[in-house]
Order: C-alpha cells, then structure tokens, then sequence
C-alpha cells in the first residue's frame, strides 16, 4: 500500500520545478500547438468522406500555409496573460481561453453535423431551444474520432496540475514577461494584417483576401482565418450588418435581373386553378427523403399511405432541400413564402417582423379558416411569432395546449398521441380550411422502440441506422393513414387538397457515412448528392397520378400550390423567388450549399448563384 501511495504522490502530488523560461514556453505552445491542431481536425472532417471521418493529410496540405494565422489570432489574445502581475491569474486566464477554444471547436463541429455549415453569432437563439432535447440527437453527432480535439486541454491540464516555476528575481522576471506580451501582441498584430495589407497593395494573396472577405462559405473562411477568426469575423459583420440595410442600386439592379428571369410568362395550362376553393391540409413531415416513396425494404412497403396519394395527385420526386440556420422553421418559411433562408441564424429568430406575401395571407383574405399544429412549445425558433408576424397567419397551437405526458420518439410527443389531440381541432374548422400539421416521429436519432415497430427486420438492418430511419417513417406514414380515415369518416376531406413535404433529408443530412454499407443490397439508397424530399399534391376527385422528375428547390413548392389554388400569377410571382413548377420551361435548384443542380447556361447559374444574397439583402432592407 505504501508503495502504491508513493506512485499516486509522484504522478498526482509531486511537483517538478523547471526554470521559468521553459515553464512559459510551454505554457504558451501547449494552446498554441492545440489552436492548430484543433482546426486541422475541424478542416479533416469537412474534407473527408464525411462529417465523421476526418482526412487528416488532405486538412494539412489544405490549411499549412495558414497556420501563421491562427497562431497569430492566439498570440494576441493570449498578450493579454502577460498583463497580470500574479502568476497564479496568469495561468487561469490561458487554462480559461484554452478551455474556450476547445467548447468552440466542439461546438462548430457537432451544429456542422446538424446544419452542415459553421454557427453563426447569430444562432445564439437556438440555446433557447434546447430544453426539449433529451441528449440523444447531441450524442449521436459525436465520433470517435473527436477525442483529438481535448488532447491539448488534458495536457495544459496536467502541466499546471504537476509543473512549477522555478523562482527569480520579480523584477527582472516583470521585464522578460512585459517584453514578451508586447512581443507577443505585435507579431501576432503583424501578421495579421500582412494578408489585407499585400492584397490591397501588391496583389500578392488576392485569392485568398477574396476568400476570406467576399466569400458567404463559412468553411472556406474558417479554414482561412481558423474557427476562432471566423466567429470574430462573423460578430463584426453582424453588429455591422444594419449599417447598409437600404437596398444599393447595385441589389436593386440585381434582385429585377433575377426576378425577369425567374418569371418565364408562359400561358396557363389544364393545372391552372383546378384545386380552387378547396380545403388545403398540409402535412409537413419530419426527415421525409424522397428515395422512400414507392420502396420496398425486405418485401414491405415502407410508406403506402402516402403512396397512395400519389394514385390522385402529382408527384415531384427532385425537391432540393435548400433550408439553412433554421432547419425546419425554415422550412415553413419556404413552404408558405417561398423567400429562402438567410445564411446566417434563423430568418424565424432575425427577421420575423419582416411581413412577406405568403399563401395563407392570401387565402386567408379569401375567407379561409386556418390554424397550424406542431408538438412544441411557440416559442421554439420562435415558430408562433414568426406565423403570426411575417406569414400572416394566427391559431399557433403548440404543446402548451396538448397532454404531453406520452412517450416521446425524437425530440417530442409521439406522433400517434399527438394527432388524436390535433383531430379535434380540425372537426372545428369552417370550411373553406387551410390546416397545417407538422410530424414529428421520424426525427433523428431515428430510435423508435421495439413495441412501436411495424416493419420486420433483419436484426443487422434493424439495429442500424437506415432500420431505425425506415421504421420511423412507416410509424409516421400509418399515423397519417389514420389521421386522413378519421378525417374521411368526419366528411373533412370532402373537397380538400392534402399535400405531403419533408421539412428536409434526414438520414442523408445526418448519418450518410452509414449508408454505404447497404448501397449494393438497396442501391436506391445511395442518394448520389440529390438530396432530396418528395412533394405530394393530392385530391380524392383528380383522376390522374402526374409524376415528374423536375428538379426544384423548397422555394418552388408556395407558387405551385398558389397556382393550383387558383390564385392570380400577379399576386405573388413578383414577391416569390420560387416558380410555378407545372408551368415552367426549367428544371434547375440552388441546393443549400450553393450547389446548382439541373442543366443552366453560365449566365443562368450567376443568377441563381445570387439567389441567397437576394434573400439576405431583401430581408436586411425590411422587404
């Protein structure tokens, strides 16, 4: 035992003294070494085949020339230890920043994972949300992987806990350390501004100021200016984001360039207004990805009642998922405007006084009765101010007027318990309705207990994630099976319109590294970079099934419906950024990434191309 105690005070309790010079070089480097090695790790994984399998020899070819840089960044905010007159603050303020800087890589890399984009200041909100996560949608964002980016911490860690200075003379030790803060300070100031200075003067690294200044790709500028430069870079262009909110002639110049093109004025054809006077029931589910529809897993269907739609409907298979910072609620903002997102934060958060044109506005002033239904609690990215406010459309109803003591699958109340509270509503609605119910139980993680479980599986497809994917989405199909028999059996689809959407992809957005093992066994599977969500449009009374292959984007799904409604072109098409996609000559989507999809002349795609920034300064300007 004795023995044992002498190795625990040797490793734990004993302390080495070293000089002091050694000891600040260390203390220094360990954060300095880590800032650097945490961007690699957050570069390898945006570089490899996915989110969680990190390319470490493609981020370090990619991001060496730029380690001066990050070191730079670090230097000038760690001048700041040398102020401190007591060592002991000294070490707290580096042990402080070096535990900052990992919290921040860790959390740029897990919302990557969920938004596929670095945060922005401006999604300070979303913590406001967090409280109706039980943990599991955190965790199953994290990889093996990630303990690279806490090696620096456990070793500042252990190098305070076990090492010592050797004592001097205070004075002279005063003047080495006030020497090295303004050492320190300067060099990192002076690197720093080499980049804008050689650009601006010598045309040397244009590239790269392009990059880091004028690009909207957040990756990019990370991988420039390190995460922690990006956020700096990030809060300054939000608190100066108001400054220029009026439109410059330059955006107005570029907003009628996109809208001339974007409206092709042909003639109306047979689709136009079949659809008018109809009760509409929008059906807005969680994660629906296009490649279920029409699919058998093991010899079962995974979806029939939405299939089944399609028999009395049309079918728009390539629906682009072009959703940002708000992920669903940006969804609702798409579906109902047809305004894209802006990149930065949520639009519901930012921009909800914003009054747009959107299809409840108008078919509200047509005498329709409507009221929107989703499991959570209104203030959740803030979705009830934002309907209310910038959609135009009140009778939020969220869990404050539910039970909520069910079991829950994701994030919130089953979808089975939820939609016998919501069917009561609807028997209240005057007719003409436009109902808009949103699904919750294919949320990922994808976990759906054994009990709840209708498709039967191969135990290796069933404990996977692409199982757990498909088994949500038949749990959510017989709910809605369920919900249209109760509605039919209480006349409340007599004359109405149902459409089905994904709010965006799911098991591609957040787990595609686990698809590939069944590319070969379902190769349907393997979405091939086209992710995408299905738009069903559907009407008991409309004898034709009009499949199409068109590729669009989120914002195409408002004019389409609009134009179904029998609602004018003239009242939206100049405020929309979507088109009519049963009236249109194009086939073509901006994906979120700025990716353009579809086949477009050079001159198409720069307008396209700009279609973000349109949005972001339409929404900047109050419009």
């Amino acid at each position: 035992m004795e023995k044992f105690k002498k190795i625990i005070n040797k490793i734990f309790v004993d302390k080495i003294i070293i000089s002091n010079r050694i000891y600040y070089c260390i203390l220094f480097a360990i954060p300095i070494v880590g800032v650097i090695i945490k961007n690699v790790m957050l570069q390898a994984y945006f570089l490899g085949k996915n989110l969680y399998e990190p390319d470490i020899g493609a981020a370090i070819a990619s991001t060496w020339k730029y380690w001066p840089i990050y070191i730079a960044l670090i230097m000038v905010l760690l001048s700041i230890a040398f102020l401190f007159k007591r060592d002991k603050y000294r070490v707290i303020y580096i042990y402080i920043w070096n535990f900052f800087f990992t919290v921040i890589i860790c959390l740029d890399l897990i919302y990557s994972r969920s938004f596929f984009t670095m945060p922005s200041a401006a999604d300070v909100y979303i913590f406001k949300n967090f409280s109706g996560f039980d943990g599991g949608e955190v965790t199953s964002l994290v990889c093996g992987y990630d303990f690279v980016l806490f090696l620096d911490l456990i070793a500042i860690t252990i190098f305070i806990l076990k090492f010592r200075r050797r004592k001097a003379d205070d004075s002279i030790r005063a003047t080495i350390l006030k020497r090295s803060g303004i050492v320190f300070a300067i060099a990192g100031m002076v690197i720093l501004v080499a980049i804008p200075v050689q650009a601006k003067f010598f045309g040397i690294y244009k590239d790269v100021y392009d990059k880091i200044f004028n690009s909207t790709n957040a990756d990019e500028q990370a991988k420039y200016l390190s995460s922690l430069g990006f956020h700096i870079k990030d809060i300054v262009e939000l608190l100066a984001e108001g400054a220029d909110a009026e439109l410059t002639q330059d955006d107005q110049n570029m907003v009628e360039s996109y809208f001339t093109w974007k409206n092709e004025d042909l003639p109306d054809n047979e689709y136009a207004g079949i659809f008018e006077g109809k009760n509409v029931l929008f059906l807005q589910v969680e994660s629906l990805e296009s490649f279920v529809i029409n699919q058998e897993i093991e010899g079962q269907e995974i979806c029939p009642n939405i299939n089944n739609l399609i028999n009395n409907g049309f079918c728009f298979y390539n629906i682009f998922e072009q959703v940002q910072g708000g992920n669903s609620s940006d969804a609702d903002l798409m579906y109902t405007t047809s305004r894209l997102p802006v990149l930065k934060g949520s639009t519901f958060f930012r921009y909800s006084h914003v009054e747009l044109n959107s299809l409840p506005r108008m078919l509200i002033s047509r005498g329709y009765d409507f009221t929107y239904h989703q499991a959570i609690r209104g203030s959740f990215w803030n979705y009830e101010q934002a309907w209310k406010s910038m959609i135009g459309a009140d009778h939020f109803v969220g869990s404050e007027s539910y039970d909520m003591s069910g079991e829950k699958i994701g994030f919130t109340l089953n979808d089975e318990d939820y939609l016998n509270q919501v069917f009561p509503y609807l028997t209240k609605l005057n007719t003409p309705y436009y109902a808009h119910v949103v699904l919750n139980s294919s949320h990922m993680p994808f976990k759906l207990d054994d009990s709840l479980k209708e498709l039967k599986l191969s135990s290796e497809l069933d404990n996977s994630y692409l199982g757990g994917y498909v088994q949500c989405v038949k749990y959510v199909d017989t709910r809605i099976g369920e919900l249209l028999s109760n509605m039919e059996d209480a006349g409340l689809l007599e004359n109405t319109v149902v459409v089905v959407i994904g709010d965006h992809t799911g098991i591609h957005k957040y787990y595609e590294y686990s698809l590939e093992e069944w590319y070969d066994e379902y190769p349907w599977v393997n979405a091939n970079t086209n992710y995408t969500v299905p738009l069903i449009i559907s009407s008991s009374d409309f004898n034709e099934s009009v499949e199409s292959d068109i590729i669009a984007g989120q914002i195409d799904v408002m004019p389409t419906l609009a134009y179904l409604m029998g609602i004018s072109d003239d009242e939206y098409m100049n405020d929309v950024m979507g088109r009519i996609l049963l009236k249109t000559n194009r086939s073509y989507a901006i994906f979120r990434d700025g990716t353009i999809h579809g086949n477009l002349t050079d001159d198409e795609k720069l307008l396209v191309s700009s279609s973000f920034k349109i949005s972001e300064r339409l929404f900047q300007s109050g419009k």
